[in-house]
């Protein structure tokens, strides 16, 4: 794993969220109640990159078939509308160590 620089504090701070390309990687980080999240950004159901924060509960819509996905742990919590016999259990994203460093946040990532 290595620390890899992703996109300002300040700009995060601003969006919210966003994905990102980091490497051949893209992933979802999100700045919530002054903490720091970083999951896949790809949806495990039909590759679609992610989405939509939903500040309330904390979790991550994907906007090509609805999936939903706990931003904290990455687990699918809502199947795609398209799939609702899908096996939630083997369809979450994986999270990652993410921390803010020079004014960059930085996402701890498989080399």
């Amino acid at each position: 794993m290595a620390w890899k620089k992703t996109i300002t504090l300040k700009a995060l701070e601003k969006a919210g969220n966003t994905s990102v390309q980091v490497g051949d990687k893209v992933v979802f980080i999100a700045h919530s109640d002054g903490k720091l999240y970083a999951m896949d950004g790809v949806c495990s159901h039909a590759r679609c990159i992610l989405g939509t924060l939903v500040q309330e509960n904390k979790t991550v819509k994907c906007w090509c078939h609805d999936a939903v996905f706990e931003l904290e742990n990455g687990k699918m919590i809502e199947p795609p509308y398209v799939a609702k016999n899908a096996p939630m259990e083997k369809l979450g994203l994986k999270t990652y160590e993410i921390r803010e460093s020079g004014g960059f946040v930085e996402v701890d990532l498989p080399d």
